[in-house]
């Protein structure tokens, strides 16, 4: 089969120029310039065509430029009146609030185009004869063709980069004979696969179905053609919009913060339909950095690299966040935005907030990935019922790990399961508080999800060894910090006015 005996075909078929490419399965930049290719191809060029429309002037008369009729492929599709109407309905919406830089199009198609897909793949195995593989479709998909053909134009014409996860515009097309030519489907589907029809309660009819099982090597042409015609009659009128929505890339902003106050909870804290603190971390971040990406706080997701309890503070270098903000109406923070928010959230005394920046999506592996493995390191401040003796402080200079078991405390069972988790305790090294023979200043290294307190204390041996089992005396803890978290992401940052200057 020669190129220009399929593309003749097709013509006579009313195809238009660009499914003309995609039958003969051009790729990428083979479509920018339609005559060229189809010079390229050795196929002569259709003199009467340019830029969708004919001419069939009379002798006598120069060329006057007609509207092709609409192709019985793609229903116009691929024509630039389609791009013309849907370049003026993305304008038209909501798009001038989204200050994002990379778009992608999300084209839903009427069943009504896979069907003229079907009928032109039996007209050419007609025409053609066994050249024309009765399992593999002889055309570039249409789906593919519109990552290929629109997507640049509609980014060119947008001034905008194509990303997968850019801002999404998602477009619902219509034909006016679809429903007619799906209650046809209904009917065919019953004739061409009987036994499923007669064990299955209820067959829905899908894109999903005409894909995966209508083909000319599962249903033959004489079937299909008692309800459609082969090959695609020529329409009047070309698919229309129906509408058009966007949703907002997902934006991923993250820091360290660092808790200096012991009476703030992590997360709002809700007990018996009562809020016990007024505020959280979570809800103090949100506030001040939220409202710069979205018109929805409530739809962002907090995230940390573990937590503390209300009474203990996050000092060091802060632990990392992360906020996931859906539909974002803004995908980039610069330095001096960025700056702001960090002093909004120091400026409530009880968070602070460093190395804020948004992060790839693919990053947030970093705050869950082998978060048992991670190294904590804590602070804490114990007290003992008598005087610390030289042989309590030398059990206590521990560098060796070792291992302890530890069951679920009692505090938490109503959120955590019961059960004995193994955790490593890689050092202890202890020293009297200055001014109180009683005290002691305890730094340990532990694996992350250790329970410290119940380290300390044991928790009537639910914690086996503690470290009051280790030194044989009652020891219990009054204070504790977390003072650094082994995970150097995500990177530092400096949003500092004096760097805004240099």
């Amino acid at each position: 089969m020669k190129n220009q005996d399929l593309v003749d075909f097709l013509r006579s078929c009313g195809v238009c120029e660009v499914c003309q490419l995609r039958y003969l399965k051009a790729r990428g930049s083979e479509y920018k310039d339609i005559n060229e290719t189809l010079r390229n191809l050795d196929i002569k060029v259709n003199e009467t065509v340019e830029n969708g429309y004919s001419s069939t002037p009379p002798d006598d008369q120069p060329a006057k430029k007609q509207r092709l009729t609409i192709c019985s492929t793609c229903l116009g599709l691929f024509s630039e009146d389609f791009q013309k109407d849907l370049l003026a309905g993305i304008l038209n919406s909501d798009f001038g609030k989204y200050d994002c830089q990379t778009i992608v199009l999300a084209i839903s198609l009427p069943m009504i185009l896979q069907l003229r897909q079907l009928a032109m793949w039996y007209a050419l195995q007609r025409k053609f004869g066994p050249i024309i593989d009765a399992n593999n479709p002889p055309d570039v998909p249409i789906k593919e063709a519109v990552k290929l053909i629109l997507h640049p134009i509609i980014c060119e014409k947008l001034g905008k980069e194509y990303d997968p996860n850019g801002l999404m515009i998602s477009v619902d097309l219509r034909h006016k004979l679809e429903e007619e030519e799906v209650d046809k489907l209904v009917k065919l589907n019953k004739e061409a696969f009987p036994y499923k029809a007669a064990h299955q309660k209820r067959i829905e009819i899908s894109r999903g179905l005409l894909e995966k099982q209508y083909q000319p090597a599962k249903v033959k042409a004489d079937t299909f053609e008692k309800y459609f015609q082969i090959p695609s009659p020529t329409v009047e009128e070309p698919l229309e919009l129906k509408t058009i929505e966007l949703q907002g890339p997902l934006v991923c902003v993250a820091g360290r913060y660092r808790k200096v106050n012991r009476e703030i909870s992590h997360t709002p804290w809700v007990l018996n339909g009562q809020r016990v603190m007024e505020d959280s971390i979570e809800e103090i971040i949100i506030r001040n950095v939220g409202a710069h990406f979205t018109e929805k706080p409530e739809k962002i997701i907090f995230m940390s690299s573990g937590r503390e309890d209300v009474d203990v503070r996050c000092l060091g270098k802060g632990r990392p966040f992360v906020l996931e903000i859906p539909n974002s109406i803004r995908s980039s923070l610069t330095k001096e935005q960025a700056h702001k928010m960090e002093k909004a959230v120091d400026e409530s005394g009880k968070v602070s907030i460093v190395n804020l920046q948004v992060v790839a999506r693919e990053e947030l592996s970093h705050i869950k990935t082998g978060e048992e493995q991670k190294k904590k390191f804590y602070r804490a401040l114990c007290a003992l019922k008598e005087p610390v003796t030289v042989e309590i402080l030398e059990k206590l200079q521990i560098s060796k790990s070792f291992d302890i078991q530890q069951k679920t405390p009692i505090r938490v069972l109503h959120r955590r399961p019961l059960h004995t988790r193994p955790r490593t305790i890689y050092s202890v090294r202890a020293r009297v508080q200055r001014g109180n023979p009683q005290a002691l200043i305890v730094d340990i290294v532990t694996q992350a999800g250790t329970y410290i307190k119940e380290l300390v204390h044991g928790e009537f041996g639910r914690t086996t060894p503690s470290l009051s089992s280790i030194i044989g005396k009652a020891m219990d803890i009054q204070a504790l910090d977390v003072v650094g978290i082994d995970l150097e992401w995500p990177p530092e940052v400096d949003n500092s006015l004096s760097s805004l200057n240099t």
